[in-house]
């Protein structure tokens, strides 16, 4: 329940302050903009709250507390007033313009990239460090995205000290049990006293946050498989220990878990940071790429793509590519599942949305796939349709696992053979060559004019995104040896291995 603010706009606090805006309000504080009589042009934040009376006592000690703190990630608390009879209190702080990590959520739905969650996490550690490090140490208590601003230099902001604490030794819980729920210690509600490593296991919550685009804030079972998606492996450990129930089990300072995450950054730029003369066909090393490629209009290489994609996300992080530039598979599907689809923020430029695991992507702009395949994905899956247009021979004789379409018709197989001699593009020993609705004998007949064993009927199945099924069975056994895993093994066994 909100409290009755005693300020109105127009009134001036102390003959200095004028209020001249809302910014905020929470159960027990309102956030005033203010301008400054005295120095022109200047504006600050004015918080009003309303003490408990059993805080009275504490809350000169913790102001004068508050108005040392001196570190570039913090607001500066430049005056303060005591509560007064009412038990209201005012504190003047810089004023923060930007957005709050909660309104870019908001604004952004769906997971947050991988690279700005970790750069997040080690500015939050550099303050939390800073705060730690006083004697006694001082504990935020209430990390959460409403409390995190992000300027318009695109720096991050802590704000909000409405509960930190300074930590009292010998003193077995908190006085009083503080702090957001999802975001908060299990200490603070009783089990303990909150102490730095409490901050510790919210900054864990904050990045699961991000990482499940504001679904979840504590470990679940299954997370590893869900995280799998788009971050990456080596740093959900950190994050399952940081959300540890016990106190002892988490890390036990801001800079193990610092130094954690600058490690979990290097193994990214060893994989991502690509010389620029590096031959195309190894920059594709990051990702496992899939190119699907019809001889002919109107046989399945759509439906095969995406029948595929659904598969590989079952394995691993996966992506989806509509490259033919004139294709408007990608507007089609999104129309279709438009209530169902989580929007992933890339680039302004660059459309991409999650569905079912998979991310789906519009062609990239110019046709440029390094940026995607130096991403998150395990598996890239391009449906380049009839490739009757620029790169798309090059993308599919670069991929790694080439797949072409072709007819099932024993009276059409003849085509895929006449496709092969007019684009002068012998097969290769990692293609694999489709047969929509065939016959066995037909494969046989195919592989024997091609001279590769790599030939497979795809039996019919209705629905691309269906997760079991005949066509689901072919694919196992197509990718048996990249797997390297049983053909019927669940996926759960397989996320198993990896995170170990």
């Amino acid at each position: 329940m909100y409290f009755e603010t005693k300020l109105k706009m127009g009134q001036v606090i102390d003959e200095r302050y004028r209020i001249s805006g809302l910014i905020g309000k929470g159960g027990m504080s309102v956030v005033y903009l203010a301008d400054d009589l005295r120095l022109k042009g200047k504006r600050w934040a004015v918080k009003e709250s309303l003490c408990l009376d059993e805080l009275h006592s504490d809350i000169q000690a913790e102001a004068d507390m508050l108005i040392t703190l001196d570190h570039p990630r913090l607001p500066r608390i430049v005056d303060f007033y005591l509560p007064d009879r009412e038990g209201y209190s005012y504190l003047i702080m810089d004023y923060i313009e930007g957005m709050s990590l909660s309104q870019l959520m908001k604004d952004n739905p769906g997971p947050l990239p991988s690279d700005f969650i970790i750069q997040t996490a080690k500015q939050l550690l550099e303050v939390l460090q800073y705060l730690h490090g006083h004697h006694p140490p001082i504990i935020y208590r209430d990390l959460k995205p409403s409390n995190i601003m992000l300027t318009l230099q695109k720096e991050l902001m802590l704000i909000d000290f409405g509960i930190a604490r300074s930590y009292k030794r010998g003193i077995s819980e908190d006085t009083v049990k503080l702090g957001t729920v999802g975001f908060a210690a299990p200490e603070q509600y009783g089990s303990g006293q909150s102490q730095p490593v409490s901050d510790l296991y919210g900054l864990g919550a904050l990045i699961l946050n991000m990482a499940t685009g504001g679904q979840c804030s504590h470990w679940e079972s299954g997370m590893e498989d869900r995280l799998y998606n788009h971050m990456p492996a080596s740093i959900i450990p950190i994050i399952r220990r940081l959300l540890r129930h016990h106190p002892e089990e988490r890390y036990q300072n801001a800079g193990a878990v610092l130094q954690a995450l600058v490690r979990v950054e290097s193994e990214m730029d060893r994989v991502n940071d690509f010389p620029i003369s590096v031959p195309r066909s190894l920059e594709k090393r990051k990702a496992m790429v899939i190119a699907l490629l019809g001889v002919a209009s109107g046989l399945g290489t759509t439906h095969t793509s995406l029948a595929m994609s659904s598969l590989l996300a079952q394995k691993g992080a996966a992506a989806w590519v509509d490259f033919s530039p004139n294709s408007l598979v990608y507007n089609r599907i999104r129309s279709m599942l438009y209530s169902q689809i989580t929007t992933i923020p890339y680039t302004d430029e660059q459309s991409v949305f999650s569905w079912k695991g998979v991310h789906y992507w519009k062609r990239p702009v110019n046709g440029e796939m390094a940026d995607l395949l130096r991403g998150d994905y395990q598996y890239v899956v391009l449906d380049l349709g009839t490739g009757e247009y620029e790169g798309a021979l090059d993308e599919f004789k670069y991929s790694d696992i080439p797949f072409l379409i072709a007819s099932g018709a024993d009276w059409r197989l003849e085509e895929i053979l006449l496709w092969i001699k007019r684009k002068r593009i012998p097969p290769e020993m990692n293609w694999r060559v489709g047969l929509p609705l065939a016959e066995h004998s037909s494969a046989q007949l195919l592989q024997a004019a091609i001279g590769t064993d790599k030939v497979y009927g795809l039996p019919f199945q209705q629905d691309p995104f269906k997760p079991r099924g005949k066509l689901v069975e072919v694919f196992n056994e197509m990718f048996e040896e990249v797997f390297d895993v049983p053909t019927k093994v669940k996926s759960r066994s397989f996320f198993k291995r990896k995170a170990e």
